[in-house]
């Protein structure tokens, strides 16, 4: 309206101060003036950005990077093209972290299939890898162990133990390097053991043994008076039999451990003293360190004689064993194809390290500190960028103790220090299937794993050795439920799993990784859906805002879809994984690819300059009181803000707004603002249970793209099970 038409008009200006009046009778006075509110939008839930508190500070994409991992023997010559490689580049990670798949299937690891043996006329014992590079060697393997210990191990699980397989010229020997002569420590202050687990409980009263060289000159016997030895989260705790301690003899031995029968399930061995005695011709002094059974039988006598409830076979249907450690000593023929894992040279020629440092691998369980110590060198000779060594992966899952590991790690660690001092290094590499780890009470009744293996190092003065904590988050092993509940309760349980390590003796201040993340860490459908790709894209975030250093998401390299048995119950087809194989090797993105480039490419700034954390909420909760719209929000590098958004509820489209407080005041966050959201309109996974390809993604669009204009209030709605991101004008 113009000057001239309201005065021609007076009857609209009369109108016009009768609705101010009326406003200035509403609102609050502040400094003796009145303010006017302007209208907004009605929305379902409020997200507020509270730019006066920063969680944290990172450089931008060097702190979200990606696993890779060791694959089946000829398939890394067919996952590592170039075009594989560059569109696994185009999800916009940042750093690779090299994952260690033989040490989850108890296999030594030839990282360069130049080396040496401790007896290189008959091509056996342990293995050092040559530091000196020459050709690119392509593919690196594993090798069986055989004198390996577990029956179970978290590989293939194709393996057995040799304590149980029924072959009285194999054995089980314990790893030398956790013997008092490499520990300086004695042997009984962190001594070795055995555990047998029947299916039920049986009436045991007498143990036979067939001593290996060396034997136990000292031991005892125990059982669990828990519910479940493996996981031990009840209040259960071993307890000697009644007879339970006694004297080895070597040689095959009887001993009778309860005058009557009793009932268990879990029964442990533990050795404390050794005979130091190595095989006829030895000459290394590791043959004579540690403890060696070449069967063992546990049963009861009766009228009839001995009844062995031990199922002796060299197969997985053998009585499950499981042991403290196992020899690394091994054979040229001991080679197993199947754990095959890329060259170094491979990796940082493709460009996928992105010319950033890779977090290297090194063997703690089944390897030894001089082949550490050759690899470190190898690299410096490369000129490969290395600044962290993660020392072992998943040694919970192997049942190892944490004074053993801590043992190995502080080994490992002095090697490679005298080759560069300036290399950090860290552990565990936890592997996730429980809300906690935990291990066998000590003497004083600490199940902690975090917390014995930092006392183990602070009580040796050692904590200068551990650089960073390194853990796996796969949350949720049930594939077949609904995944609504698992995607409220995420941001919690890492909370709260992250306050318990302190709690248990983390420093607060030392750097904390996740080495690998994913839904779960059993193959199913959901990891193909937008709830697995939003695990995924949360745990990116949630680890900042929780004050984290680094992630790397695993599933970079293009995969199959498969089952196995966590999924058979509900017939759910899945892999973690961004690229899906199909029809002879092609490839073609899933729904983690586009949650990863919304992070990595419209989350983050592009620039490696810094980015703050700060807290973002929402006011929209489910019936527990969790959030149902998790939001976390950047002050980036150009001085834009982005705000990633998760909408958890499955069917409910919701209407957002953005607010700031700044100083305590509460604003709408102003300007345009550009929108990337990705949800069911874009993806959908559509399930053929194994047939073909296991299923395909249709549709399999890229995020919508639009732009909330200045006049809008920073309001849009959220898809249902949807991923957004909202960037403000710089």
């Amino acid at each position: 309206m113009t000057f001239k038409q309201r005065h021609r008009e007076p009857w609209r200006v009369e109108k016009m101060v009768l609705l101010v009046v009326t406003a200035l009778l509403t609102v609050e006075m502040l400094d003796g003036f009145a303010v006017v509110p302007p209208t907004l939008p009605a929305v379902d839930a409020t997200v507020t950005i509270d730019l006066d508190t920063t969680l944290n500070e990172f450089p931008g994409t060097r702190v979200l990077g990606a696993g890779v991992d060791g694959l089946e023997e000829g398939e890394i010559d067919k996952v590592w093209t170039p075009a594989n490689v560059q569109a696994m580049k185009t999800a916009g990670f940042g750093p690779i972290s090299y994952r260690l798949r033989t040490e989850l299937g108890v296999k030594a690891w030839h990282w360069n299939p130049r080396g040496t043996w401790s007896d290189p006329a008959a091509e056996q014992g342990y293995w050092v890898s040559s530091d000196e590079p020459k050709e690119d060697y392509r593919a690196s393997q594993g090798y069986r162990l055989p004198r390996r210990g577990n029956t179970i191990d978290q590989g293939k699980n194709d393996g057995y133990s040799r304590l149980s397989d029924g072959d009285l010229s194999t054995f089980w020997k314990s790893n030398p390097y956790l013997d008092s002569h490499f520990t300086g420590e004695p042997d009984d202050l962190n001594p070795q053991w055995i555990m047998a687990v029947f299916p039920h409980a049986f009436p045991i009263d007498t143990v036979m043994f067939d001593w290996g060289t060396p034997f136990a000159t000292g031991f005892k016997v125990q059982y669990w008076s828990g519910k479940d030895a493996h996981f031990p989260v009840d209040d259960g705790k071993w307890v000697d039999f009644p007879l339970g301690t006694h004297t080895g003899t070597g040689g095959s031995q009887t001993v009778r451990i309860a005058p009557q029968p009793m009932d268990v399930q879990y029964l442990r061995i533990v050795l404390t003293q050794d005979s130091d005695t190595a095989p006829e011709g030895s000459t290394d002094v590791r043959d004579k360190l540690g403890f060696a059974v070449r069967e063992l039988s546990i049963g009861q006598e009766t009228a009839d004689g001995f009844v062995d409830y031990i199922a002796h076979t060299p197969s997985q249907e053998q009585t499950e064993m499981w042991t403290s450690s196992t020899d690394p000593w091994h054979s040229a023929g001991d080679i197993d194809k199947h754990y095959e894992h890329a060259s170094f040279e491979r990796l940082f020629d493709s460009g996928i390290t992105n010319g950033q440092p890779m977090m290297v691998p090194v063997p703690a369980l089944y390897g030894v500190p001089e082949d550490a110590a050759a690899l470190l060198r190898y690299l410096k000779k490369r000129g490969y960028p290395v600044e962290r060594v993660e020392i072992g992966e998943e040694p919970d899952g192997q049942l190892a103790q944490p004074e053993h590991y801590a043992a190995l790690y502080l080994q490992m660690a002095r090697a490679m220090k005298e080759v560069d001092p300036a290399v950090e290094f860290g552990g565990p590499g936890y592997q996730t299937t429980l809300p906690e780890w935990v291990h066998w009470p000590d003497a004083k009744g600490v199940r902690s794993w975090t917390g014995r293996f930092v006392s183990y190092l602070r009580e040796r003065n050692k904590m200068e050795d551990f650089d960073f904590f390194s853990f796996e988050w796969y949350p949720f092993d049930d594939v077949c439920a609904d995944p609504t509940a698992p995607l409220a309760e995420h941001p919690k349980l890492l909370k709260d799993l992250l306050v318990r390590q302190e709690q248990a003796g983390l420093p607060a201040d030392i750097p904390k990784v996740i080495t690998e993340y994913g839904y779960s860490s059993f193959a199913g459908q959901v990891e193909l859906e937008l709830p697995g790709a939003m695990i995924n894209a949360e745990t990116a975030a949630l680890f900042l805002a929780l004050g984290g250093e680094t992630s790397y998401y695993y599933g970079l390299e293009p995969n199959w879809v498969f089952q196995e048995k966590e999924g058979k119950n509900c017939n759910s087809w899945g892999n973690l994984m961004m690229l899906q194989f199909y029809d002879e090797w092609k490839i073609r993105p899933l729904a983690a690819f586009q949650a990863a480039r919304l992070v990595n490419e419209h989350w983050v700034h592009g620039s490696d300059g810094n980015h703050t954390v700060h807290t973002a909420t929402s006011d929209i909760n489910n019936q527990k009181g969790e959030p149902l719209v998790t939001a976390y929000a950047l002050r980036r590098p150009d001085g834009s803000l982005g705000v990633l958004l998760f909408n958890k509820d499955p069917q409910k489209s919701i209407k957002v707004r953005l607010m700031h407080k700044t100083g305590g005041e509460h604003d709408v966050v102003e300007g345009e603002i550009a929108l990337e959201q990705y949800g069911s309109a874009q993806y959908k996974w559509n399930p053929s249970q194994g047939e073909g390809n296991g299923g395909q993604p249709k549709p399999n669009q890229p995020p919508d793209s639009s732009v909330i204009k200045a006049d809008e209030a920073a309001t849009f709605t959220l898809p249902p099970h949807s991923i957004s991101v909202a960037v403000t004008e710089p």
